[in-house]
């Protein structure tokens, strides 16, 4: 084989190399990022189900006692 074609090959394969790296790097960033992004929306979630629910009791406490007349 050509020495040039050789020495292209042999740049391409550290190339692909660098890059199956990054690629591993990028979803194990991907994959905390996601952990950390579910961990948060469900406690949001949590707040807004409760915010919810004390708003609601409170409106139906003053409905069925009469305070809001």
């Amino acid at each position: 084989m050509n020495p040039t074609k050789q020495r292209q090959y042999a740049h391409l394969a550290q190339q692909l190399k660098l890059l199956n790296q990054n690629l591993e790097k990028t979803t194990e960033e991907l994959n905390i990022m996601s952990s950390q992004c579910n961990k948060n929306i469900v406690g949001q979630i949590g707040k807004i189900h409760s915010s919810w629910f004390i708003a609601s009791n409170r409106y139906f406490e003053k409905e069925m006692l009469g305070e809001g007349r």
